[in-house]
């Protein structure tokens, strides 16, 4: 099957905009007609090239976002739980949505499912959008006969997941704030103030102190070589972040988070917060530990943890309990190894691992807050100490200047 978009004016004269499957043109102008639509302009749908073509950029241009996805979860549980079947729900999911790609995802499962896939075989088709954890806990659903319920405790996880995450980035945004405008200050001071005093000290031959000498050499390479300086600082960062993407440079930068006094005990706090609810929710939904393991090691996405969880995997296989598997974590401390333990004891793993999330996403509120506050007088002393030394460059010769002018 393939995705068309149209354009097509309805009985009444109205434009109608959408997105249909068909084999190919001519079936698909077919079954708009069969809707009583007339075509204006029809065309397969670009994305499938655009993919083959450019798969880096295509990540970006068709994009969908986890808050989309976990509402689609949410929405289709609850008309699944209401009693409509899947064909009708999906219509309606696809006559709500106003994402265009998501909608032409939707649009592909629909299809998928009127030939006869299930829906987890539908979700596996797009593993862009959903992620491993989506098929496999509607797989378990589907032989259940409750998905309904799976793909609820699917939103939760999502919400969960974006809530934290939109915890982390909210505590950042004041000290990035307080470091650009630390850079555009320093700017300004180097490309527009320093440069005019400067003139003056070559007018009058001062002798400039070391500190002096620094600032100015600064300045003239900043107003001097900016075309090149800029650029080259842009291309640094891109570099930095490409490097970051590669297996190897991901590794590298991981573990060196976990080595910064206050970030890392943050991060660590954020990893057992994610790893605990995730595994929680998959063993709650009977999802064999093993593939569960295997889901929240993609869900998690940290090079050091995930070597952990492999090496759990297969000591599991091997006959190890969960929380023996983990004994030696870097991540997971005895408080997270101890309450598995008896979660196992007491065949309550599950509703451990639940309470363990609760634990940790208030141990996460309480680090972001201490993180937060730690930061603040740091950035701004930090600030201050780079602006004072600035104008102590400029104050110092200035002072010395004005006395020999005195004397003279």
């Amino acid at each position: 099957m393939a995705l068309f978009t149209y354009t097509a004016f309805n009985k009444k004269g109205k434009e109608e905009k959408g997105i249909i499957d068909a084999p190919n043109l001519q079936s698909a102008r077919t079954k708009l007609k069969g809707k009583g639509l007339y075509v204006r302009q029809i065309s397969e749908d670009a994305e499938r090239k655009d993919r083959e073509l450019f798969p880096f950029l295509a990540k970006f241009l068709y994009r969908v976002p986890k808050k989309i996805i976990g509402l689609f979860s949410r929405q289709l549980g609850t008309l699944l739980g209401a009693g409509i079947p899947l064909d009708k729900s999906l219509s309606n999911i696809i006559e709500q949505t106003d994402h265009e790609v998501f909608r032409k995802v939707v649009v592909a499962m629909q299809a998928d499912i009127t030939e006869g896939s299930s829906l987890s075989d539908a979700m596996r088709k797009h593993p862009d959008v959903f992620p491993s954890q989506y098929p496999s806990l509607v797989s378990v659903g589907e032989r259940t006969g409750d998905y309904e319920t799976a793909l609820i405790r699917l939103a939760e996880m999502e919400e969960k997941n974006l809530e934290l995450k939109g915890k982390v980035t909210t505590a950042l945004v004041y000290p990035a704030i307080i470091f650009i405008l630390l850079q555009i200050v320093i700017i300004f001071l180097l490309t527009t103030v320093v440069p005019q005093i400067e003139h003056l000290f070559v007018e009058f031959n001062a002798t400039l102190p070391m500190i002096t000498r620094i600032v100015l050499g600064t300045s003239q390479l900043i107003t001097g070589w900016w075309f090149i300086l800029f650029p080259a600082i842009g291309a640094g960062i891109i570099g930095f972040f490409f490097y970051k993407s590669t297996p190897e440079g991901k590794e590298k930068w991981e573990k060196f988070v976990l080595k910064i006094p206050i970030i890392r005990t943050l991060n660590k706090k954020v990893l057992i917060s994610n790893f605990a609810r995730n595994l929680g929710i998959l063993l709650t939904n009977r999802v064999p530990l093993i593939i569960s393991l295997q889901i929240v090691e993609q869900i998690v996405n940290h090079s050091v943890f995930g070597e952990e969880i492999r090496n759990a995997i297969v000591r599991i296989r091997e006959g190890e309990k969960l929380s023996s598997s983990f004994a030696n974590s870097e991540i997971l401390p005895q408080l997270v190894l101890g309450m598995m333990s008896a979660g196992e004891v007491s065949d309550r793993v599950p509703e451990m691992l639940n309470k363990l999330a609760e634990i940790y996403d208030t141990e996460v509120d309480t680090s972001l807050k201490n993180a937060t506050q730690a930061i603040e007088p740091f950035m701004l002393v930090f600030m201050g100490f780079a602006i004072g030394i600035i104008m102590a460059a400029i104050i110092v010769p200035m002072f010395s200047l004005t006395q020999n002018l005195q004397g003279i």
